[in-house]
């Protein structure tokens, strides 16, 4: 079971991977069959940035929102499925100061042991601290950027002056 991001770069069971990318290409990645030939877990924050983009037939996940950095530690140790996409949610770990900033290191341990039995994924839109805590237990990580736009092809249109002279003729 693999999970294709870019030509020589794949999720698969084994390999904690970090994506910091676009939620566009998470989307896109959501959208490759595999994700519904095998039982998939996807774990939230309090809301999601993606999930609402999903097209009508979106895949079939197993959807849990994870209010608290805790709650977050509970689903992993629970989850028994073979695909593992946590969105990182910068809210909950945010708060985590001083002593409490052990438990993002609790987390990172967790993603790696669970990466023993599942292809394990976590997606973020940036980088924060908190997530570069993360990154240090990954075995991989992914930075994708969009690209910019290409300009428009259409010339710009020209305006009319906005107030004209009684000595300027009217166009």
């Amino acid at each position: 079971m693999r999970l294709s991001l870019d030509p020589g770069v794949t999720v698969e069971p084994g390999r904690c991977t970090v994506l910091i990318a676009p939620s566009g290409f998470l989307v896109d990645l959501l959208a490759q069959p595999e994700v519904d030939r095998y039982s998939t877990l996807y774990l939230y924050g309090v809301s999601s940035r993606v999930l609402h983009r999903l097209p009508r037939r979106a895949p079939r996940l197993a959807l849990q929102s994870c209010m608290t950095v805790h709650q977050l530690l509970a689903s992993l140790r629970e989850a028994h499925q073979t695909i593992v996409i946590v969105e990182y949610d910068d809210g909950i770990f945010s708060s985590l100061e001083g002593e409490d900033r052990d438990v993002i290191f609790a987390v990172g341990r967790t993603l790696r042991e669970l990466a023993g039995s599942a292809a394990v994924l976590v997606w973020a839109p940036r980088a924060d601290r908190g997530l570069r805590a993360l990154l240090r237990t990954a075995d991989q990580v992914v930075w994708r950027y969009d690209e910019r736009p290409a300009a428009s092809a259409a010339p710009p249109r020209r305006r009319r002056p906005v107030q004209t002279t009684l000595a300027e003729p009217r166009r």
